[in-house]
């Protein structure tokens, strides 16, 4: 009877202390959320995996001839030293000298881009219904679908890659012809897509190539992911409360769900807004309406992925909160920051988050962390200089 009361004990105390926010948390995490490890890649049919290609892609990646002058690359605001990102609210592009936070523009007529930029890291998991497919929505609203109508858009965009230099219908053409005149390219391409060289540069072999490194960056390491496949260990116990936290009373996963830990869709959340906006609307920017023209789209952005969340500050479209644990708190707080946005517009819910809850999750949130290695190239094929620190 002795043994059997003070195992009984136990067990309250057990419980007691898991509930009380500061003990470990049992049971099965995995299967009472039904936490899922990263799927395969989704590769479009015309563009399988293929290591050439991969290989090219990251060249042209960190090339500033893929800019009209020359002085910035797809890695100047995807950096390796900053998480494949570059560590700002709004990027710098043409004219910056310097990298991630401490870049600069030097021309006065250059202004800074709209809108924050997110990691590349794992951007090929992406889902449209639900699905792992090639062909999910992209950017903060959505305007393009697969990696490969994504990558050769900022050569078309004044703030990234000066498309004011020439007529915007033909600035593509116009990196294909200073590609065309390095013999390197030309063999680099006609080997990655089976072509003859002189004949194997086009728009097409350009967006796959730099859509196949995109797909290579894949960080499936994490220690959440190591929990998620049978390592119990990976986490500690204040990110397994941060982890109960995100799927309950934080209501976290309503929209950042998955094992990418993103919805894929478009939510009205209210951040604050900052900067030039975006083209048409200056001071402001109004999101998917931008694309769709629907007043029920305002104010919604894609909902981001929360992998590698801690090492990508700023935060939200804007970059306009500066710490994990403040856009924490301010999703917790369920309260818009953006005049105009009415409550009943509103798509978060308040918490009651203690400061320790916020804790736990910011806690939790740091075991999504995996940064692939990524190497700069020491030299380009253009002869220019990659962006370094």
């Amino acid at each position: 009877m002795t043994l059997r009361i003070l195992a009984l004990v136990s067990a309250v105390l057990a419980c007691a202390c898991a509930g009380d926010g500061t003990g470990p948390i049992s049971g099965d995490l995995v299967a009472k959320y039904r936490l899922e490890p990263l799927p395969s890649m989704a590769f479009p049919d015309d563009n399988p995996s293929h290591p050439g290609r991969v290989a090219l892609g990251r060249l042209l990646f960190f090339d500033p001839i893929m800019s009209a002058t020359k002085d910035v690359a797809c890695g100047t605001c995807h950096h390796p030293t900053l998480a494949m990102a570059d560590g700002r609210a709004l990027p710098a592009g043409p004219s910056g000298i310097g990298l991630g936070p401490d870049r600069r523009l030097t021309d006065p007529n250059m202004i800074l881009e709209a809108r924050n930029s997110p990691t590349v890291i794992n951007a090929g998991f992406n889902q449209f219904f639900q699905q792992v497919t090639a062909d999910g929505f992209l950017f903060w609203d959505g305007r393009k679908r697969r990696l490969e109508n994504l990558v050769t858009l900022p050569q078309r965009e004044f703030s990234e890659m000066r498309s004011d230099v020439y007529p915007i219908e033909v600035t593509l053409d116009s990196v294909l012809a200073r590609l065309r005149a390095i013999p390197e390219y030309e063999d680099l391409f006609a080997e990655g897509f089976d072509r003859d060289p002189g004949q194997a540069i086009d728009s097409l072999a350009l967006s796959q190539a730099l859509a196949q490194f995109v797909r290579s960056l894949v960080g499936d390491d994490a220690p959440y992911d190591r929990f998620v496949r049978g390592d119990r260990t990976a986490l500690t116990d204040q990110q397994k409360r941060g982890l109960v936290l995100f799927h309950e009373k934080g209501k976290c996963a309503d929209c950042h769900s998955g094992p990418m830990f993103s919805d894929f869709g478009f939510h009205v959340v209210g951040a604050r807004q900052a900067g030039p906006g975006f083209q048409t609307t200056p001071h402001e920017d109004f999101g998917r309406w931008n694309v769709t023209r629907l007043e029920s789209d305002r104010w919604k952005f894609r909902t981001p992925s929360l992998r590698n969340v801690a090492e990508t500050a700023p935060y939200t479209h804007a970059g306009t909160y500066a710490t994990l644990r403040e856009v924490v708190a301010f999703m917790a707080n369920g309260v818009s920051d953006l005049p105009g946005v009415t409550p009943g517009r509103l798509e978060l819910t308040p918490t009651s988050l203690s400061p320790a809850d916020i804790d736990d999750l910011v806690a939790f949130l740091e075991a999504l962390t995996d940064i692939p290695p990524v190497t700069v190239p020491e030299r380009l094929p253009s002869g220019l200089s990659p962006p370094q620190p």
